[in-house]
């Protein structure tokens, strides 16, 4: 069943900085682990984790239902300190997710979401090139993923995590990202 598509809220791209919505976000996105004490590396695997969760992909991106969803990261930087391995057979709706890090340019079109380090951002225009319109979910470690054709970007503001989440790149693939996610975001833009 297809969800319909998402548009960003009266006021889109407002900024919502008030604390009880942070709070919120984390319990919608971080699963209620707020008792436990996640490294920074363990709460952004937990919002990949739910980014996939949370991401709608169109029926023809997958060959079967039961196909595993591929999280990849792109280059040879561990972003996530080893934190994302523990994501490896974990499930998303029907699939179950496979990580796979050290990806290339060229791998990144067998990706169902590509993490885009900082320092591999150089990289993304060739990833981007091999996905073409496949419907790829870009992430990013910072809001200069948003600037080459990233979908979603973390964001640290004083210690604390938030995203934001850019609406155009993700409608020409036909990603669709639920209402739980976008109220989370501390931004959502067109």
């Amino acid at each position: 069943m297809q969800t319909p598509q998402l548009r960003a809220g009266p006021g889109k791209g407002r900024r919502r900085a008030a604390p009880l919505l942070a709070v919120a976000a984390c319990l919608a996105l971080c699963g209620g682990v707020l008792a436990q004490a996640l490294t920074e590396s363990q709460l952004r695997a937990r919002f990949v984790l739910n980014f996939v969760r949370f991401t709608e992909w169109p029926e023809r991106t997958f060959a079967r239902p039961d196909a595993p969803l591929n999280v990849c990261v792109l280059g040879t930087v561990d972003a996530f300190d080893g934190a994302l391995a523990a994501l490896d057979g974990a499930q998303a709706g029907q699939h179950r997710i496979e990580i796979h890090n050290a990806v290339s340019a060229e791998q990144a079109a067998d990706c169902h979401l590509l993490f885009a380090p900082d320092s591999e951002l150089r990289r993304l225009q060739g990833a981007r090139e091999a996905i073409g319109h496949r419907a790829v979910l870009i992430v990013g470690e910072s809001e200069a993923v948003l600037d080459h054709g990233g979908m979603i970007a973390l964001r640290t503001v004083d210690r604390h995590l938030s995203f934001v989440v850019k609406m155009g790149v993700a409608r020409e693939t036909a990603l669709n990202f639920s209402p739980q996610m976008l109220h989370a975001a501390a931004e959502v833009l067109p």
